[in-house]
Formats: structure tokens, C-alpha cells, sequence
């Protein structure tokens, strides 16, 4: 997988080129006449719901850009790599995959509150993911995952954590299922990218929802983009 070929990167290209374009039409003598915060004409521009929310588009958008470095370098490379990496470093390849799935999908779920397109139904459906379960019940709550308001535990079979993208985790009942996590990770993108790509299409129209023109130019763009992939 190349990184800059993926559509997540892509999307984050094409958001930044959107945000950019709208910077550089800013009159700023007229804002500095209206004595208005470069912020606040942001926030007119884009229908967001108030100034700080420019600064976590652009937190946001760098957060994807980095977790996403992370998540395809871990699919390329695997646990290890064909390394013979010890077992500390192997938990350390699979703990941060799974940190970077979850503050990846955190970005994503910030920009679809900001373009006002977020709802329940995006957080379920993340949680019902097998890479969402898997980083909650390795690495955010081994020893306290709670179902139905009762308190569980698992762990890691240790002898899984190899190049075979197998993992096998244990519960409380010494029950052992067994997870893909590539698969997983793979299940997982195809989501982020359906997401972040209703976001997309609410930003352009929150943007550019007077102007017919524009708004359509961006969005036949952006099924370029889709089609590229």
C-alpha cells in the first residue's frame, strides 16, 4: 500500500485544497475594516458553529495525516516485519496500530461534527468494528472492559503476536477468539473513507451552497478522486 496513493490521503488533500483556496480569497483589508478575527470569517465561510472550530479542522486534518502514516506502514510491514523483534517491541507495533486506528477515527468524527453531518449512528458503527474491539480490549481496557455494565478482562495470547496477522485474545472465561488484523484494519479504512467522504461533500456545500458552480466543480472532483482508487 502507498501511502500518498490511498484515498484517505488523497481526501486530506483535497480538503486542505478547499480550505486553502478559501483562505486566499479573504479581503483582508476588508476584515480588518469589519474588525473581524481571521477565525470568525472562517467560521462564516464554512457554516461552522463557532471561531475555534478552524483550530480543529486543522488539528484534525494533520492527526489523520500522521495516523494515517502509521496504520499503512503497519500493513506493509506487519507485526514485524520479518524482524526478529522481541516480544516488547511486537506489543509496541500492535498497541500503537491500535492508538493510531482510534485517534485516526477520532479526526475523522471531528471534521463530520464540524461540516454538521455527525450522528450516533457514526460512533455505533465504529464500535462494531473488530479493530474498535480489539483496541479497547488490548489496549485501552484489557482489565476493565465493560459489557452491560459488568466488567470483564482479556489478554493477548502471546505466541499469536507474529507476522501471521492472526491474534488471538483470551477472555475472563479463558474463551480464545481469533481476529485478522489486517483484515480488521483494512474493514476499518474502507469505513473512514465512506465517512470522511460524506464529509467532504457537506463541507462543499456548506461552503459554496450559493454558488451552484463551484459547489458542483468541487463535487465532480472529488468523484474523480473516488474513481482514482
Amino acid at each position: 500500500m502507498i501511502h500518498e496513493e490511498t484515498l484517505i490521503r488523497k481526501y486530506d488533500r483535497f480538503i486542505r485544497e478547499i480550505v486553502n483556496n478559501s483562505v486566499a480569497t479573504i479581503d483582508w483589508d476588508k476584515l480588518e475594516t469589519r474588525e473581524m478575527m481571521f477565525n470568525v470569517k472562517i467560521q462564516e465561510l464554512f457554516k461552522f458553529d463557532n471561531p475555534m472550530s478552524w483550530s480543529f479542522l486543522t488539528a484534525s486534518l494533520d492527526v489523520i495525516g500522521d495516523s494515517q502514516y502509521a496504520i499503512v506502514s503497519f500493513i506493509n510491514e506487519k507485526i514485524g516485519n520479518g524482524n526478529t523483534f522481541n516480544t516488547g517491541e511486537r506489543y509496541l507495533r500492535l498497541y500503537g496500530v491500535l492508538s493510531a486506528v482510534y485517534i485516526h477515527f477520532r479526526a475523522i468524527s471531528t471534521i463530520a461534527e464540524l461540516v454538521k453531518v455527525k450522528d450516533y449512528l457514526l460512533e455505533k458503527s465504529f464500535k462494531k468494528l473488530d479493530i474498535s474491539f480489539l483496541r479497547n480490549a488490548i489496549s485501552a481496557h484489557p482489565v476493565n472492559y465493560e459489557i452491560n455494565g459488568e466488567k470483564t478482562n482479556y489478554k493477548i495470547a502471546r505466541y499469536s503476536v507474529e507476522d501471521t496477522n492472526k491474534i488471538i485474545i483470551i477472555d475472563s472465561q479463558n474463551n480464545s477468539t481469533q481476529y485478522d488484523i489486517q483484515e480488521a484494519l483494512n474493514t476499518y479504512l474502507i469505513f473512514a473513507e465512506k465517512a470522511l467522504n460524506t464529509s467532504i461533500k457537506k463541507l462543499i456545500r456548506n461552503r459554496f451552497g450559493n454558488s451552484k458552480d463551484n459547489e458542483n466543480e468541487l463535487l465532480d472532483k472529488l468523484k474523480v478522486i473516488n474513481s482514482s482508487n
